[in-house]
C-alpha cells in the first residue's frame, strides 16, 4: 500500500510541475491555422492481471484469475478549418485478448471513434482556452469477446486551458481538459479530467507527463464486463511519463509508460505507447 501512494505522490508532482516543449504551434487549446494541423500515430500495449474494489475508489489491488491484454492503434489529430475553428478526432482499433485458467477468448476491429470541433476563445503566444465538442460514436461491437465498445452515443463538452513559460532556453509548457461524456441512451455522465506537463532536457528531448481521471456520476451505468473499455462505468486514475524527440521541427517520436494508479470496479495493469506525430 505504502509503495502504490508513494508512486501515485510522484507522478502527481510530475504533473504539476511547470514543463512543456513549444507545443503552442499546432496543439489544442492552440487552435492551428486554416489548412495547417496535426496528426499523431501510436500503438498501445497494455496488460493487467489485477482488480480495483467493486465497492470503492482505491489504489487498493487483488491478483485476478483472468488477464486482459490489448494492442490498440490510435490516431489523434486536429485539423485547422479557419475562423478560429479546428475539427479533432480520435480514431481508435484494437486486439483485445482475455486469458483465463480453462479458456482464452480473442477480439479485434474498430472500437468506438470520437470526432468533434475546438473553437478557440482566447488565442495568446503564451496562453490559449478553448471550447470542444465531441462525438463518442459507437462503432465498436459489443457482441465479441472481449467487447470493442459500449455501444452506447455520447457526447462530450470540455473546456481547455493551457499555458507556455521560456525558462532561458527551455519551453515550459502545461495544458488542462475538463468536461463530462453524457449517455444519450439513458444520460449516464462522467467527469472527466485530463491533463498533460513537459520540459525541455536538451534541445530536441522533451519529458512529458500526464495524468487522466475519470468519474461515472450516475448510479444506473452498465457494469463491467469483460474488459474495462465495454462499460458506461468507468472510475479510473491513470498516470504516464514520457520522452518526446524532435526529429525535425515536424517530426517527433514519443514513447510513454502509463499506470493505472486508482480505480473502482475495473481493472488494474499498465500501457506502453509508441507513436510519431507530424505537424503540416
Amino acid at each position: 500500500m505504502r509503495i502504490r501512494r508513494r508512486k501515485l505522490s510522484v507522478l502527481i508532482m510530475l504533473v504539476v510541475c511547470y514543463a512543456g516543449w513549444g507545443q503552442s504551434a499546432y496543439a489544442q487549446p492552440w487552435i492551428p491555422p486554416a489548412g495547417s494541423g496535426k496528426i499523431k500515430a501510436t500503438v498501445r500495449f497494455y496488460h493487467s492481471d489485477r482488480l480495483f474494489p467493486q465497492t470503492s475508489f482505491s489504489s487498493t489491488t487483488t491478483p485476478t484469475h483472468s488477464k486482459l491484454s490489448e494492442t490498440q492503434f490510435r490516431i489523434d489529430g486536429e485539423q485547422g478549418i479557419g475562423q478560429g475553428w479546428a475539427l479533432v478526432y480520435q480514431l481508435r482499433a484494437a486486439l483485445l485478448t482475455k486469458s483465463k485458467p480453462k479458456a482464452s477468448y480473442s477480439s479485434g476491429g474498430l472500437q468506438d471513434q470520437q470526432i468533434g470541433v475546438s473553437y478557440g476563445l482566447r488565442q495568446h503566444a503564451h496562453f490559449a482556452d478553448a471550447i470542444t465538442v465531441n462525438a463518442i460514436i459507437p462503432t465498436g461491437r459489443t457482441s465479441t469477446i472481449p467487447q470493442l465498445g459500449t455501444g452506447a452515443l455520447a457526447v462530450e463538452p470540455d473546456y481547455e486551458v493551457g499555458v507556455e513559460h521560456n525558462f532561458g532556453s527551455r519551453v515550459a509548457y502545461a495544458g488542462l481538459s475538463v468536461g463530462p461524456r453524457i449517455y444519450v441512451r439513458d444520460g449516464v455522465t462522467q467527469l472527466r479530467a485530463s491533463a498533460v506537463v513537459g520540459v525541455g532536457l536538451i534541445r530536441r528531448l522533451t519529458l512529458i507527463g500526464t495524468l487522466f481521471f475519470s468519474k461515472t456520476l450516475a448510479s444506473n451505468a452498465l457494469a463491467v464486463s469483460t474488459t474495462p473499455n465495454a462499460s458506461e462505468f468507468y472510475n479510473i486514475l491513470r498516470g504516464g511519463v514520457g520522452l518526446e524527440y524532435a526529429v525535425t521541427k515536424n517530426v517527433r517520436p514519443v514513447i510513454a509508460y502509463q499506470v493505472d494508479l486508482a480505480g473502482q470496479s475495473i481493472h488494474a495493469g499498465s500501457r506502453l505507447v509508441a507513436g510519431v506525430s507530424w505537424r503540416y
